[in-house]
């Protein structure tokens, strides 16, 4: 039966939500409490020195008569530089851009105040998403900077179409594994010559990985406090896999900072997922990724941040503009990474 309302001559449109509760946001990465995953030292925005001290060599042999043995002995001393890079980006918002049908956020009945009046939930939510990009960048400079970082193209490692800027400021902690002679595990998977065959990963990897960085770093390392071994989540579900596969008993400790963590042979297990989606969304050829699947063990105060202050790290600074009419979201921050001690970390790659 038809309606005696003929609708056909008027546009008529979904309905939109009209509050923020009504509204579905994309979820935040996963992301380690950056203090769990490396000592955090503030104080440093300069080029500064850092002093090793090494110990004495062989001394004592059997007395000879009345004249002590004369060691040669010397403590070595060598040394490392913080150089932190300092690191901004400017999130520019213009309220009158937003389309004047968009009804999430409420805008200001007085004319004059279109542009400087924003809603409260509006800046707490562009807030929120600042802070959120500026701990993805702390992550990814300090894990992946390189200071030759080049496209694929172009002869480098970094995807092609991504600006190579954003990793050129520091050597990160990777590019500094890569360049020492440490302790390592070579997880054959990452050689293979697809992205499918290197996901296919054997089911004793992760355990295989895990019994070979703790039985082979120096002995002095397990002595340290703070000794974790930090992992890509493809080990760490290959890790899962494996003890439900065995049956074993194990427990997985409760989720803190969105981030399980298990244990392996007393030493806490970090699950890093900004490494799976920085290495998937940045290093890739095309073909494979530069070692999907990754592994350290070492005390994190062997590998620190150095940084000015980190409450720069964890906030915006906001502030309005009458000339362009625009909110503006400025953050800024010093950074460095540094692995210290060589002989005190074992990793897999």
């Amino acid at each position: 039966m038809a309606s005696l309302i003929d609708t056909s001559d008027l546009t008529l449109n979904e309905q939109e939500a009209l509050t923020v509760s009504e509204a579905v946001f994309e979820q935040v990465y996963t992301k380690p409490a950056l203090e769990s995953a490396h000592q955090v030292m503030t104080g440093i925005q300069m080029k500064t020195q850092i002093p090793f001290y090494g110990l004495l060599g062989l001394v004592g042999k059997v007395t000879n008569g009345c004249t002590p043995n004369t060691s040669t002995e010397k403590v070595n001393l060598t040394e490392k530089y913080w150089d932190p890079a300092l690191i901004d980006f400017r999130l520019p918002h213009c309220a009158a851009d937003i389309a004047q049908l968009f009804k999430m956020w409420k805008r200001s009945r007085i004319a004059a105040k279109t542009w400087e009046d924003v809603d409260n939930a509006e800046m707490a939510f562009i807030t929120d998403r600042g802070v959120d990009a500026t701990m993805e960048s702390i992550l990814r400079i300090s894990s992946f900077g390189d200071k030759l970082a080049d496209n694929v193209t172009d002869g480098g490692s970094i995807t092609n179409g991504v600006d190579p800027a954003f990793f050129t400021m520091i050597n990160g902690l990777w590019q500094q594994i890569l360049a020492a002679s440490v302790v390592r595990y070579t997880i054959s998977e990452n050689a293979a010559a697809t992205k499918v065959a290197q996901a296919a990963l054997a089911s004793d990897v992760a355990l295989n990985t895990f019994r070979y960085l703790y039985n082979n770093i120096d002995s002095r390392a397990h002595v340290i406090p703070g000794m974790a071994f930090q992992v890509t989540r493809t080990l760490w579900n290959n890790w899962n896999d494996f003890l439900e596969d065995k049956s074993l008993v194990f427990t997985l400790q409760r989720a803190e900072e969105g981030s399980a963590k298990g244990f392996y042979r007393g030493y806490p297990i970090i699950v890093r997922d900004d490494w799976d989606r920085n290495i998937s969304a940045y290093l890739d050829n095309g073909t494979t990724y530069l070692y999907p699947h990754r592994a350290i063990l070492t005390p994190i105060a062997n590998i620190p941040i150095g940084t000015s202050d980190d409450g720069s790290m964890k906030t915006l600074e906001s502030f309005y503009d009458k000339v362009t009419k625009s909110w503006y979201f400025d953050a800024a921050f010093y950074i460095d990474a540094k692995l210290l001690e060589e002989y005190l970390i074992a990793v897999a790659y």
